[in-house]
């Protein structure tokens, strides 16, 4: 993950935007944007693309989600270009929401109506280019595992989708012999019930218009996204994390990573989506992120009135994890805390790692601590192990609770996470066996007392080496969960449920 921002600041001089044009807001289905259903490269070998998103659910835990995205070699997978015609489609389809009260099929539109909202130069060959698009949605499949979300249901779905289920295309014979006069599309039910919904995330049409590079398009509507999930301040993202999301190459050397990603970039800054932005490395050296500033151009849009309203403010106050709160308490940036929240899973135990660093700190107080908030943000990021013998206050509370016997639904509730917990120490247990015979636990552990040794010099030269040697054994089995893919606790409760029943 990100290590902290103070460390890397932005070092690109903010460009003066030129005058633009007034903002023209459309609203694009939330679902299709968030998968990467679209392309940020096109290739026509490309029929089939797997992406897997960690996603926050309606209840607040994060979950690991999958979708695998297929098309047919004749047509391959959608691209840039039908990202283009889809948002002026969404904003035909709109209209007449606005018009009619609801989205309903067929949504009729002419070719010149496309050419014109995306204020392209009248050709014939734009035609062969929508009819193209048209049969690409259509023979496009979407297989999800928990990653289209179901705006009625209120739940993520695992099922196979379309996003259109069929389309007349203009000058098709129709079945009365007659020519038709416009192209129809005949949405899929989980599209128009969304649309109808209002699961939509609003978009600054002109503002996209006037971009042309392929990975600038991509990165526009998650821009949107972050920055408010971030009231406004700058973001950070891993540079492996983010050509995951884009599905473009990662390149291993920081100046021809830069080289890709700096055309687009700049684009966005032209636009006003971004004010500065920069590449670097991260304080272990080993991997970049992408620092990002917000531009006075996404502020000013209307969705971005929560960040200002006192109300709104409030509302995404509450939805942050308490322990944000603490980090800030502590000396952690308050940007820093905020995008640890957006990162790190919610089964990550985040409030048991910051006490037993306070613990650490506690333990040695010679002198004074170089960088406290960093060994917190340290500790986050390399989801710190917390010893099993160590009682955090949810342990405590447990206790507690079960010495008075009260509180009954909480207890059961603390019980089964307890339970939960042990189901996971036992599971990496029996993985870190399989995996660190005797030999080669040693050589693990020497090789992680290293890294501690070189990203926190401060904190290993005032710890006893029994200490030493725990933490880098919490360190190594955090790695061993994190790669396990065990249960979240929801679904190892439903499972633990059914045995139970049976």
């Amino acid at each position: 993950m990100e290590t902290q921002a103070s460390q890397a600041p932005v070092s690109l001089v903010p460009v003066v935007v030129e005058q633009q044009q007034p903002v023209d807001m459309i609203r694009v289905e939330k679902s299709l944007h968030s998968l990467g259903f679209f392309a940020s490269t096109a290739s026509s070998k490309e029929v089939s693309r797997t992406v897997v998103q960690v996603i926050r659910r309606p209840d607040g835990q994060r979950i690991q989600a999958k979708a695998v995205i297929e098309g047919i070699p004749s047509l391959g997978l959608p691209t840039t270009a039908d990202r283009d015609k889809y948002m002026a489609f969404m904003k035909v389809a709109l209209d007449q929401r606005d018009q009619q009260g609801a989205v309903s099929n067929p949504i009729r539109f002419s070719g010149s109506d496309l050419i014109k909202l995306l204020r392209l130069r009248k050709g014939g060959f734009h035609y062969d280019e929508i009819n193209d698009w048209c049969k690409r949605m259509v023979a496009t499949t979407i297989m999800s595992e928990s990653l289209v979300f179901l705006a009625d249901r209120k739940q993520y779905a695992s099922d196979t989708f379309h996003v259109f289920d069929r389309v007349i295309l203009y000058g098709e014979e129709l079945a009365d012999g007659s020519r038709s006069e416009y192209y129809e599309v005949y949405l899929s039910q989980w599209q128009l019930t969304n649309l109808n919904q209002g699961y939509l995330l609003p978009l600054d049409f002109n503002a996209y218009l006037r971009l042309k590079r392929d990975i600038g398009k991509a990165l526009f509507g998650h821009l949107s996204v972050w920055f408010y999930a971030s009231r406004g301040l700058p973001v950070e993202k891993k540079y492996q994390d983010l050509c995951q999301l884009l599905h473009i190459r990662a390149y291993p050397h920081l100046s021809k990573a830069k080289s890709v990603l700096a055309p687009s970039m700049e684009e966005l800054v032209e636009i006003g989506y971004l004010s500065s932005w920069d590449l670097v490395r991260t304080a272990r050296g080993a991997d970049f992120k992408v620092v990002m500033a917000p531009g006075n151009r996404i502020l000013s849009l209307p969705n971005f009135s929560a960040i200002v309203d006192p109300e709104a403010r409030a509302a995404l106050e509450a939805s942050l994890p308490g322990w944000v709160h603490e980090l800030v308490r502590r000396g952690v940036a308050e940007r820093k805390a905020r995008q640890l929240a957006l990162d790190v899973p919610d089964t990550q135990p985040v409030a048991d790692q910051i006490e037993y660093v306070d613990f650490l700190m506690q333990t040695e107080r010679r002198g004074k601590w170089q960088n406290p908030a960093g060994f917190y943000v340290w500790a986050i990021e390399n989801n710190l192990g917390v010893p099993e013998a160590f009682e955090t206050s949810r342990r405590r509370k447990l206790r507690e609770e079960q010495e008075a016997g009260e509180h009954e639904a909480e207890l059961r509730r603390l019980k089964l996470r307890e339970e939960y917990d042990e189901f996971c120490r036992y599971e990496v247990k029996r993985k870190m066996e399989s995996l660190y015979p005797a030999s080669r636990l040693e050589d693990a552990i020497r090789e992680k007392v290293k890294q501690i040794r070189r990203e926190q010099p401060d904190w290993f030269a005032r710890m006893p080496e029994s200490m030493k040697r725990e933490t880098a054994i919490g360190m190594l089995e955090a790695e061993v969960r994190e790669r396990g893919h065990l249960p979240s606790f929801e679904q190892w409760s439903k499972q633990d449920l059914q045995m139970r029943m049976f």
